[in-house]
C-alpha cells in the first residue's frame, strides 16, 4: 500500500513481487512533487495506474498530445528557416542589383 502525505491511501498493489517502476511511480505520485525527478513527471503523464491491471499503464492519448505538440514545433522552426532562406536570396539579389548598376 502506497500512503499519501496526509495518510490517505493513494495505491494497492497486489501479491508481493512489485515492478520497481510501478512502485517509483506510485511513491513520485503520492508524495504531491516531493519525491522524483522531472524524468518521473513526464512519465507519470504517459503513464496512468489501471486499478483492473494493477499496474501502470501506457496512456496513448497522451503519447498523442506530446506527439503532436513536438509536430507543430518542428513545423514552425523549418517554416523559419526557409522563410530566413528566401529573405536573404532577395536581399543578395537587390545588393548584386545594385553594385552593377553604377
Amino acid at each position: 500500500m502506497v500512503a499519501t502525505p496526509d495518510g490517505r491511501m493513494s495505491r494497492y498493489f497486489y501479491g508481493i513481487d512489485y515492478v520497481p517502476a510501478d512502485l517509483r511511480m506510485a511513491l513520485t505520485e503520492a508524495s504531491q512533487h516531493k519525491i522524483g525527478s522531472p524524468v518521473d513527471y513526464v512519465l507519470l503523464f504517459c503513464f496512468h495506474y489501471d486499478a483492473a491491471q494493477g499496474k501502470y499503464t501506457l496512456t496513448i492519448v497522451n503519447i498523442l498530445k506530446i506527439a503532436a505538440g513536438l509536430t507543430v514545433v518542428l513545423l514552425a522552426g523549418l517554416i523559419y528557416l526557409l522563410m530566413r532562406g528566401e529573405k536573404k536570396q532577395k536581399m543578395s539579389r537587390a545588393w548584386k542589383e545594385v553594385r552593377h548598376v553604377g
